[in-house]
C-alpha cells in the first residue's frame, strides 16, 4: 500500500504550521475574492484560474452547471448531463468505464487521458497510461454538489499534465458556517425494454460552533436497471448496475484569517456487465436492437476513496493556499476477447479455444500537495505563484481465462501480466495579469514540470514476457498568454494562447507472434499542443439575453497513439493534427416565466499528414467528434402560483461520426450516425416537497452514442453504446 513518505509528512507539515502560525482576512475559496470584489446576486463565480472570479470575466471559455441545472435534466451521472456542454465528448459502456475529451483532443482509443478531471481543487487518477486511467473517468453521484465547471482548451500552466483538452471540475457544496438543514432526494424510473431504476440520497449540514465550525455529510445510492441483453446467455438487462458513496466535510474558520477544509469522500460501482450493442462494422445489427452476443459475462467494479486537507490563510494583500490529498482507486473488470483472442490461438497455436476472458485489475494510489500564494484581486498587478508534487504507485495485473467446448477451462496460458510503475512529479507555476487600464488587462503565466517513472513488467504467456525495470525522466514547459477587455461590466472580450501536454514514459514489452520479435519501441514520448482562442461574453443589464460565443484553433504535434500487436496494446508516437471550431452559448428570459437556451459547438479535427501507424490519410476525420452539436432548452415556470407548477423540454442534436481511422489494422474504423432526442419535464411544489416528472428520449430514437472496435480486427463485432431508450421517472425533493 502507498502511504506518504516521510519527506511528505515533513512536506506537509511544514506547509500546515507556516499556514497556522501567520496572522491576518480569509476567503473561503482559498484564493482571493471575486476580481474587484463586485460579484452581485444573480453573477455566477468560478475559479477556472484558481482564484474567484465572475463567469463572464473569466478570459476562457468556460461552462458552469450548477446544481439547480443538473436537478433541471434529472441527472444523476456523467451521463445525463455530458452531452449538454459545447465540445464536449465522450465513449462509454457504464459508470466508472468512460473516456472523455473537448475540442476534439482524442485519437479515438487515446494512450492517457486528455482532460484533467479535479474534486475541488484534488486531481484525480493517474497521470500515467499504466493503469488504463484514461477509461476511467471520474463518475461522481451528482448529488450535494455547487456545480460543475468545464474549462476547455488546454489548462498546462495552471492544472499540469494531461489537461490538454482541458479540465472537468467538481465543485463541492462548502459546510454552512451558521445555518442547520438538510435536503433528502427520492428518484424512481422505468426504461422501454429495459428495468426500473430508483435513487435515493441526503444530506445533513450541522454548525457545530457557529460562525467558527460546521459539519456537512451526505450519502446516496442510485441503481440503473439497464436495457441490454445478451442473446448468447439468455441474461436480460446485463448493463444494470448500481452507484453508493458518501462525503463527510468539516469546515472552520477560528480566526478572520484562517480556514481549514477536511473532507472524506468514497464511492463505489458495481455493474453486471456492459452497456453496448453489438453491430457488423458496415453498420448492421447482429441481433436484437439492443442486444449483445458472447459467451462470458463482464462484470464490473470501482473503489474510490479520497481524503484531502485544504488550508487557506489572508495576510491581507495575499492568500496563502495548502491542498493534500490522498486517494486510492480500484478497479476490477472481465473483458470478453473471445473475438480476437480465441481467432489467434485456433490460427496460430492450434488450441481448440471458444471463449476467452481477461480480467484486469487497475489500482492507483496517489497523494499530492500543492501550495500557492495568490495576491488581492482588483489590484493593479495580480499574481499567483504555486508548487506541486504527486506521488502515484499503480499496478495493472491482466490475465487470460481460456475456455474449450462447453466453456471447459483449457490450461492454456495466454498472458499473466503484472505492471508495476510509479510516477512523481515536480512542478513550479505561476501568472501575473496586469491591468493596464480599468478595462484592459494582459495576463502571461508559465508552468515547469519534471516528472520521474519506472515500470516493471512482470510477464508470461504466449503473447508476452517480463522486462528489466525501466525508467525515464522528463522536464516539460507549458505557458499561457491572454488580454482581456471589459467593455463594461456585462461585456467581456478576450484572446487567449496556451500550450498543453501529456507525459510520456517506458512502453510495454510485447512479443509479436507472427515473428517472435518485439512488437513496439521501448519508450514514448509526451505530445505537445498549442491552443489560439477568442471570445466575446455578453448580456444586457438585466440578465434577459445573454451571450458566449468563442473561436478556436489547436496544433496538435507528436500525438501519442495506442497500436495493438496480437491483441496487445502498445504505445507510439507519429504525426499531427490540427483542430479547429467555435462554440456558442445563448440564453434568453423574456419574462420571469420563460427561460430559453442554446448550446452549440463545431468542430473540425483532421489529421495534418498521413500516419500509417494511425491508419489515417492526410485531411481524415479525427475520431468520435460531431462537425455539429446543439442543445436547445425551453422552461416555462408560472411564478405566480404557490404551486410553482413547471414545463420544459430539451431537444439535443449530435451529427455524425467517426470511431477510428479508415485504415487502422488494430482498432478498425465504425461509422456513428447522427441523431436526435427530445427530453419533457414537468415540475410542482407542494409544501416542502418539490416534484418533477420527467421523460428522456422521448421518440425512442437509437442514437449510438459511441463505438468501441478495439476487439474487431479479426471479424469481432463492433461495440456500439446506445441512447437510453425511452425513460419516464420521478424525482421527488425536501429540504429543511
Amino acid at each position: 500500500m502507498l502511504t506518504p513518505t516521510a519527506r511528505e509528512i515533513r512536506l506537509l507539515a511544514i506547509s500546515t504550521i507556516a499556514l497556522l502560525a501567520a496572522s491576518a482576512p480569509a476567503h473561503a475559496q482559498g484564493g482571493a475574492s471575486p476580481s474587484g470584489e463586485d460579484a452581485m446576486p444573480g453573477d455566477i463565480v468560478v475559479t477556472a484560474q484558481k482564484r474567484s472570479e465572475r463567469l463572464i470575466e473569466a478570459p476562457q471559455s468556460v461552462t458552469a452547471l450548477a446544481a439547480e441545472d443538473l436537478a433541471k435534466l434529472a441527472a444523476t451521472d456523467f451521463a445525463d448531463f455530458a452531452n449538454t456542454v459545447p465540445g464536449l465528448q465522450f465513449t462509454t459502456q457504464g459508470a466508472g468505464t468512460s473516456q472523455i475529451s473537448l475540442r476534439g483532443v482524442t485519437t479515438g482509443a487515446d494512450v492517457g487521458p486528455t482532460v484533467g478531471i479535479y474534486v475541488d481543487d484534488v486531481p484525480y487518477g493517474s497521470s500515467s497510461a499504466f493503469a488504463n486511467g484514461v477509461r476511467r473517468a471520474l463518475d461522481v453521484g451528482l448529488f450535494d454538489l455547487d456545480r460543475i465547471e468545464v474549462l476547455r482548451g488546454p489548462q498546462g500552466t495552471l492544472y499540469g499534465a494531461s489537461s490538454m483538452g482541458g479540465v472537468l471540475k467538481y465543485v463541492m457544496r462548502t459546510p454552512s458556517l451558521s445555518d442547520f438543514g438538510g435536503s433528502a432526494q427520492l428518484g424512481l424510473a422505468d426504461t422501454r425494454q429495459g428495468g426500473t431504476s430508483y435513487d435515493v440520497a441526503a444530506t445533513l449540514n450541522a454548525p457545530v460552533a457557529r460562525d467558527k465550525l460546521a459539519v456537512r455529510a451526505s450519502g446516496y445510492y442510485s441503481r440503473d436497471g439497464g436495457f441490454s441483453d445478451n442473446v448468447a446467455t439468455g441474461r436480460k438487462d446485463v448493463d444494470r448496475g448500481k452507484v453508493y458513496g458518501g462525503r463527510v466535510e468539516l469546515y472552520a474558520r477560528p480566526t478572520d484569517e484562517l480556514t481549514v477544509r477536511l473532507t472524506g469522500f468514497a464511492q463505489n460501482i458495481r455493474r453486471d456487465g456492459n452497456g453496448y450493442t453489438a453491430y457488423t462494422l458496415a453498420g448492421d445489427r447482429i441481433a436484437g436492437t439492443l442486444d449483445q452476443a458472447h459467451p462470458l459475462a463482464e462484470p464490473f467494479r470501482n473503489d474510490f476513496r479520497l481524503v484531502s486537507g485544504t488550508l487557506a490563510y489572508d495576510f491581507g494583500g495575499a492568500t496563502l493556499s495548502s491542498i493534500s490529498s490522498y486517494q486510492s482507486n480500484k478497479a476490477f473488470q472481465t473483458t470478453d476477447g473471445s473475438a480476437v483472442y480465441a481467432t489467434l490461438l485456433n490460427l496460430l497455436f492450434g488450441v481448440p479455444a471458444q471463449a476467452v476472458g481477461i480480467d484486469e485489475l487497475a489500482r492507483t494510489r496517489k497523494f499530492t500537495q500543492e501550495i500557492r500564494l495568490a495576491s488581492e484581486s482588483g489590484k493593479p498587478i495580480e499574481w499567483l505563484l504555486g508548487g506541486f508534487y504527486t506521488r502515484e504507485k499503480s499496478l495493472l495485473h491482466q490475465f487470460g481465462n481460456v475456455f474449450g467446448a462447453g466453456l471447459a477451462p483449457l490450461p492454456v496460458n495466454l498472458v499473466d501480466a503484472r505492471i508495476r510503475s510509479t510516477y512523481r512529479e515536480y512542478a513550479l507555476f505561476g501568472d501575473v495579469t496586469w491591468h493596464l487600464t480599468d478595462r484592459f488587462d494582459v495576463t502571461g503565466g508559465i508552468r515547469y514540470a519534471r516528472n520521474k517513472q519506472a515500470f516493471e513488467q512482470d510477464a508470461a504467456g504466449l503473447l508476452v514476457t517480463s522486462g528489466p525495470r525501466r525508467t525515464s525522466k522528463e522536464g516539460v514547459t507549458t505557458y499561457l498568454a491572454n488580454a482581456r477587455y471589459k467593455f463594461s461590466r456585462h461585456v467581456t472580450a478576450y484572446a487567449r494562447f496556451a500550450t498543453g501536454y501529456r507525459p510520456g514514459g517506458p512502453n510495454f514489452l510485447v512479443i509479436d507472434p507472427a515473428t517472435g520479435l518485439r512488437g513496439a519501441p521501448d519508450t514514448y514520448a509526451s505530445d505537445t499542443l498549442d491552443s489560439y482562442e477568442i471570445g466575446i461574453k455578453a448580456e444586457t443589464a438585466d440578465r434577459s439575453f445573454g451571450i458566449d460565443l468563442s473561436a478556436f484553433y489547436i496544433d496538435w504535434k507528436n500525438i501519442q497513439l495506442l497500436s495493438q500487436v496480437a491483441g496487445v496494446s502498445t504505445y507510439l508516437n507519429a504525426g499531427g493534427a490540427h483542430i479547429k471550431g467555435s462554440e456558442l452559448t445563448l440564453t434568453a428570459r423574456p419574462s420571469r416565466r420563460w427561460l430559453f437556451s442554446g448550446a452549440f459547438a463545431y468542430n473540425d479535427g483532421y489529421v495534418a499528414e498521413a500516419n500509417a501507424a494511425l491508419g489515417a490519410r492526410k485531411g481524415e476525420r479525427l475520431p468520435n467528434t460531431p462537425h455539429l452539436t446543439a442543445a436547445l432548452n425551453a422552461d416555462y415556470r408560472l411564478v405566480d402560483s404557490p404551486l410553482e407548477p413547471r414545463l420544459g423540454a430539451t431537444l439535443r442534436y449530435v451529427s455524425d461520426r467517426e470511431a477510428s481511422f479508415d485504415a487502422n489494422p488494430g482498432v478498425p474504423q465504425y461509422h456513428l450516425p447522427a441523431y436526435t432526442s427530445i427530453d419533457v419535464r414537468a415540475g410542482i411544489t407542494v409544501g416542502p416537497v418539490d416534484a418533477q416528472l420527467y421523460v428522456r428520449n422521448l421518440l425512442d430514437v437509437r442514437g449510438q452514442l459511441s463505438a468501441q472496435t478495439i476487439l474487431s480486427s479479426l471479424g469481432g463485432p463492433a461495440q456500439v453504446t446506445m441512447l437510453q431508450p425511452r425513460t419516464i421517472g420521478l424525482k421527488l425533493t425536501t429540504g429543511f
